[in-house]
């Protein structure tokens, strides 16, 4: 598969901006920020990553769907605290100064992975 971390760092750099510049309480923050996280994916990230996202698209997430909601992101986002959305909000911040290291580490290789 070819890297295309930079590309995927700048989604996650969306979805912080998201959390930074939008209004609103945490929870509706977050909830505007996943439609950029949903655009990474734990095996597309660097391994240091993948913990992270797994964890906070598993959180965004967590109730299925059902007769009032039509997903699982709208059932989750309705049953969700401001405290636990606040938790994700600093996973996903977590996540990005992560790769943020990873990525500059890719680059300074000159766009190539690291010796094994």
């Amino acid at each position: 598969m070819s890297n295309n971390w930079v590309y995927l760092f700048g989604k996650l750099s969306g979805a912080i901006e998201v959390l930074i510049t939008s209004s609103g309480d945490a929870r509706h923050r977050v909830w505007l920020a996943s439609r950029y996280i949903f655009m990474l994916s734990p095996d597309t990230v660097p391994e240091s990553c993948r913990v992270d996202i797994q964890w906070i698209q598993d959180m965004l997430t967590r109730y299925p769907a059902n007769k009032h909601y039509e997903n699982s992101l709208d059932a989750t986002y309705y049953r969700t605290r401001n405290v636990t959305a606040s938790k994700i909000a600093q996973r996903i911040w977590t996540l990005y100064r992560m790769m943020e290291t990873e990525v500059d580490e890719y680059l300074k290789r000159g766009g190539r992975h690291a010796q094994q």
